[in-house]
């Protein structure tokens, strides 16, 4: 019995663990406001994982993370053991788990530190094809997001802190010229900080990292929503 619908396992693994400090429940703090079917939560030593639905969210995690700069993120889409998950991540069983697991380490070997993978073997079905050529479609459409991360994470990875003040202030106020008054600088500042980000940049591949993600699934489960 397979889960009908899109399933997403998030393996996040802290970045020279044993000679850092316990990173975890920050991470998981921060983490908390993303819809899960299962929540993030710690599965060994300072490896946390989380069982999403909705490639928008799988998406902010991986925002969260990256944010943080001290951690390797792998995303696995496909299909997970009915129920399996009920009792909480760690529980989950499938094929996505093991994809998971799989890009969580190639994400070690990444400047981006984010890898996507669908399960080695998928199911044929409407629109996705069968056997082989499924597969090698799932493989396509995950390798695609993944490079379109690998084209994101540097934008994010290498803001400064005084860059992500300005972006911060900037969501939160109701204009530039009122960021700029909350921090004390210059509305042609807050626009030299915002360029300097690449925080449009980075917000303009938002769509094409979600329908990625979306199209990766749906080639690993023949379409399953």
């Amino acid at each position: 019995m397979w889960q009908d619908r899109l399933m997403y396992v998030v393996t996040i693994d802290q970045r020279g663990s044993r000679a850092a400090d316990d990173l975890v429940p920050g991470l998981l703090e921060a983490l908390a406001d993303i819809p899960c079917a299962a929540v993030f939560e710690r599965t060994a030593g300072d490896e946390v994982q989380g069982l999403l639905t909705d490639p928008a969210a799988v998406r902010r995690a991986l925002l969260v993370a990256l944010r943080g700069g001290e951690w390797h993120c792998g995303v696995g889409a496909g299909e997970v053991d009915d129920d399996s998950y009920a009792s909480g991540t760690r529980a989950g069983r499938g094929p996505a788990y093991l994809a998971a697991r799989d890009a969580v380490e190639a994400a070690k070997g990444l400047s981006s530190s984010v890898a996507v993978r669908v399960p080695t073997g998928v199911r044929g079905g409407a629109g996705a094809g069968s056997g082989a050529a499924a597969c090698t479609d799932a493989a396509a459409w995950a390798a695609d997001c993944e490079a379109v991360w690998g084209l994101t994470a540097p934008l994010i990875l290498d803001r400064t802190e005084a860059q992500w003040r300005v972006v911060d202030a900037v969501d939160r106020s109701p204009t530039q010229a009122a960021a700029a008054h909350e921090l004390n600088i210059t509305p042609a500042s807050v626009n030299g900080a915002l360029r300097l980000s690449r925080i449009r940049e980075e917000r303009a591949a938002y769509p094409a990292l979600d329908r990625l993600l979306a199209g990766a699934h749906a080639a690993a489960t023949g379409g399953a929503r």
